[in-house]
């Protein structure tokens, strides 16, 4: 059996007719992530609506070696949701209930197509919060959150997805579902499991339900816009604040470009006197109020030690959100005014300002084409690399020339003892250059797992770990 309508009929019974998908627009809506660099390919998509119907589909395509690819809101920028070579695409957007908030324990207990925005509004619906926050919040599924330990602003504080997680329940490839952990705080008793399925990409098995971790809701949040004289200038700025008492909660950085594209295209007013070759944007969270007065004298010194060269401080709500804007837009700002080739990679927090300096030194002499736009979460280590496609190159040729300069960058990440991904996952993308990151051992152990958990290997084939 080879064709849609045949590979339909061995779910028949399984899934709701309704519920498989094999119109052409369907199968490329579902086919690919916000990449949108591979061209999608898929057999099926099949819409489950309970953990026992993605069992039966699981159990199905094991027994006919049928290569299935986990979808959720498809907001990673690696690949890792693309169907490339006939996948049946299985998207878990029906199964969005919040089963349980537990206000003792401080838990909140989902389907796995429950989105972000959906899950921090149920928290909030209950005097609760979920701190972990990235701009794709309406579109992003906690599954595939958790599948790629998706991180976003607050990590420096917060943590990642992986320090949310309390419990998972999951099928893997071969159909068996298994519940690790429950929402329980301490368990030592063997392996940690649950850690090796968070990041795992739907490589190891595919998410249905999480119990994730909530907190008190900050009191309020003022946020701070530095204007700065060089990249130096951010991690010296991240070293005096953790001097002080300031509750810091994100600490952003920008260059000028990506700063300028959103001013210009956004029509946002800039609101500093001046513009600067570097921006650090941070947010605190205040519980009284005269944290707010803390918070201007803190700034006031930073500009006396000529740590900063202007600041503005939010002084409403209104205002903390205008200056999260000219942070929050900037990946939808690129994407829709250029061609772009995208790397998320992370260095040490002290290597960034050497590491920002070498990587305009290697593009300009060996890529003096290219225009870079860097920004990222300075707190944790983590920075976007955009490469802005110049209008007199081809797409094609754009790509192999990325292709070609990434082993250039990897090299220069590898030598600053950092990862070639840091958020984003590895995919089809970064497939290829897994070996920057990981070594030979650590490469062996992962297949040897993903063997235990996949044992015909049909749960997102080549992602990750290419086929061998």
């Amino acid at each position: 059996m080879s064709t849609k309508t045949d590979l339909a009929t061995y779910f028949t019974g399984k899934i709701a007719e309704s519920r498989i998908l094999k119109d052409p627009d369907s199968l490329a809506f579902y086919g690919k992530d916000w990449l949108a660099r591979y061209t999608p390919n898929a057999s099926l998509v099949l819409l489950p609506e309970s953990e026992e119907e993605v069992s039966e589909i699981i159990k199905t395509c094991a027994a006919n070696n049928l290569a299935v690819v986990p979808s959720g809101g498809r907001t990673g920028l690696s690949g890792g949701a693309t169907a490339q070579n006939g996948e049946i695409i299985l998207s878990l957007e029906r199964m969005r209930k919040i089963l349980d908030i537990n206000p003792l324990d401080r838990t909140i207990r989902c389907q796995a197509g429950t989105t972000l925005e959906a899950l921090q509004n149920a928290a909030q619906d209950n005097g609760l919060f979920f701190p972990v926050d990235f701009s794709s919040r309406g579109s992003a599924q906690i599954g595939g959150a958790i599948a790629t330990n998706a991180g976003g602003i607050r990590v420096i504080k917060y943590g990642s997805f992986r320090e949310s997680v309390r419990g998972l329940r999951a099928v893997l490839g071969t159909g068996e579902v298994v519940s690790i952990n429950g929402s329980l705080v301490k368990n030592n008793s063997g392996y940690d499991l649950k850690n090796l399925l968070i990041g795992s990409e739907g490589t190891l098995g595919i998410i249905t339900e999480a119990t994730l971790t909530l907190t008190s809701p900050p009191n309020d949040t003022a946020r701070i816009l530095c204007g700065l004289e060089s990249v130096s200038a951010v991690t010296e700025l991240l070293a005096y604040c953790h001097k002080t008492t300031l509750d810091i909660s994100a600490f952003e950085y920008m260059e000028a470009l990506p700063y300028q594209e959103v001013l210009k295209h956004r029509g946002l007013k800039n609101p500093l006197s001046s513009t600067f070759s570097a921006y650090a944007l941070i947010e605190c969270e205040v519980t009284h109020s005269a944290q707010r007065e803390e918070i201007q004298q803190v700034f006031l010194q930073a500009f006396e030690q000529q740590l900063i060269v202007d600041v503005v401080v939010s002084e409403s709500s209104a205002q903390a959100e205008e200056l999260m804007n000219l942070r929050d837009l900037i990946s939808e700002t690129l994407s829709q005014r250029h061609t772009l080739h995208k790397n998320d990679i992370a260095v040490p927090i002290p290597a960034i300002p050497a590491f920002i300096q070498d990587l305009h030194a290697l593009l300009q002499k060996r890529y003096p084409d290219f225009q870079v736009a860097l920004f990222g979460h300075v707190g944790d280590g983590n920075i976007h690399v955009n490469v802005l496609k110049p209008q007199n190159l081809s797409d094609e040729l754009f790509r192999a020339q990325c292709h070609e300069a990434d082993h250039d960058i990897f090299s220069l990440i590898q030598q600053h003892k950092g990862t070639i991904s840091a958020e984003h996952g590895i995919g089809l993308l970064k497939a290829d250059f897994l070996s920057y990151t990981r070594s030979a051992a650590e490469i062996a152990l992962m297949r040897g797992i993903k063997k235990l958990f996949d044992p015909q290997a049909i749960l997102n084939p080549g992602k990750v770990l290419k086929a061998v």
